[in-house]
């Protein structure tokens, strides 16, 4: 198994990744995103351009997914998303949803830091 030191902390190093995924509504490419990020060993994904509704939001809920935040229209345009692994320890203290889908902002702990 690899090695997640960050470098001179003695801690954990946490995987952040970015992608813009250009619509999450088809069940073949949401399984092939979600699976891509579980290879890549994602602490926490933040995705754009989800095109989710606010409704379907639940389709974020995959096995190594622990906390989901998301921003979304009732409409399928827009949309962003923060994921964060179960196997991350993360206390939200703050989120902030833009109601148009353009951002998220989440303000916690992670891994026990401000």
């Amino acid at each position: 198994m690899a090695n997640r030191q960050g470098v001179g902390t003695g801690r954990s190093a946490t995987r952040l990744i970015t992608w813009n995924v250009r619509g999450l509504n088809g069940p073949v490419k949401r399984s092939r995103v979600f699976s891509h990020l579980k290879g890549l060993k994602a602490d926490v994904a933040m995705l754009q351009e989800t095109h989710l509704r606010v409704a379907d939001q639940v389709r974020l809920r995959r096995g190594w997914v622990g906390q989901v935040f998301h921003s979304g229209l009732d409409i399928k345009n827009r949309g962003v998303a923060i994921l964060v692994g179960k196997r991350v320890s993360f206390v939200a203290a703050e989120v902030v949803a833009d109601k148009e889908g353009r951002y998220v902002m989440v303000r916690g702990r992670l891994q026990g830091e401000k």
